[in-house]
């Protein structure tokens, strides 16, 4: 394995100007739509790994109250049957549909060293002549689970603002605290290398205190762009699916529970359909019928 800087390379391909897509695990990943993306395009793209940033200089393994960051273990009859630390890995796939290639990175959220972190991920952006990276990220958002969820940008540039928009993305503002994707796009910004980060706005509804663990229609909100900003020619058909069982069961909650299908109503009209999204349009009658066969197949412990 060759290493150069905080790079382990296990290949070196030959890709043509690939656009990165950036993930990580922690903040900012509501109901899964980064991670979930990108793992989704792993599943389609079947991408091939060709590098990874060592997790022990950036991420701590036990603070109190965070065991999200101690790595995932199954213990079956008294035998450790799987450890799973959390990584760093770079995918690449080279694209048949379009004149640009792809990397995929799939990360952790570094608890320190920040800055090694983030020249890390750029030096592989150089090593590459990507022109253009995109990260991800999910917020919550009290959008109604009947409606698509809408995509905000933040970007490097005037020109990638205004072609997003075009697109429907549209831009944000904020003020407060900073993450290592702020930092990331002041880096891109800093060496001129175009950089967006897409968020979703991710369904939470914490007068019932319910957030949902992971949303297929935030990841299909992401998704959607992805696959139009770089041509990647997927058909999402599977996801649509998941997109409409996933409404279906929650509408079927709402119609068991008068006092959370009036809070859901009271939400769609403050958030009125998009012209950009194809909306499922889904009865009563067809909430129950879907939602029903779905429960058969699912037990308590289920989202």
């Amino acid at each position: 394995m060759a290493r150069k800087g905080d790079v382990n390379y296990t290949a070196r391909p030959e890709l043509r100007q690939p656009y990165m897509v950036v993930a990580l695990d922690g903040w900012v990943d509501g109901g899964e739509a980064a991670t979930g993306s990108l793992r989704y395009l792993r599943r389609r793209l079947r991408p091939r790994k060709f590098a990874e940033i060592p997790v022990a200089p950036f991420s701590l393994f036990q603070a109190p109250g965070q065991l999200a960051l101690r790595p995932y273990t199954r213990v079956e009859d008294g035998l450790l049957r799987e450890y799973r630390p959390k990584r760093n890995i770079f995918y690449y796939w080279q694209n048949p549909h379009g004149e640009e290639d792809v990397i995929l990175f799939h990360g952790t959220e570094p608890n320190m060293n920040w800055d090694d972190y983030v020249r890390a991920i750029l030096d592989v952006a150089g090593e590459f002549n990507v022109p253009r990276v995109y990260m991800l990220g999910g917020v919550l958002d009290k959008t109604p689970h009947t409606r698509e969820p809408g995509v905000s940008c933040v970007c490097s540039s005037v020109q990638l603002r205004n072609e997003l928009r075009d697109l429907g993305i549209e831009p944000v503002d904020y003020e407060g605290p900073g993450g290592v994707r702020t930092l990331l796009l002041y880096q891109c910004q800093q060496r001129s290398l175009d950089m967006a980060v897409l968020h979703a706005r991710v369904t939470y509804y914490p007068e019932f205190n319910m957030v949902i663990g992971h949303n297929p229609k935030a990841i299909r909100a992401l998704v959607r762009r992805l696959n139009r900003l770089m041509s990647l020619g997927l058909d999402l058909s599977d996801l649509d699916k998941e997109s409409r069982d996933f409404e279906a069961r929650i509408s079927y909650m709402a119609l068991q529970n008068h006092a959370f299908r009036d809070y859901v109503e009271a939400l769609e009209k403050e958030y009125p359909e998009s012209d950009l999204e194809e909306v499922d349009d889904f009865s009563a009658h067809d909430a129950i019928q879907a939602a029903e066969e779905l429960l058969r197949g699912y037990g308590d412990d289920d989202e």
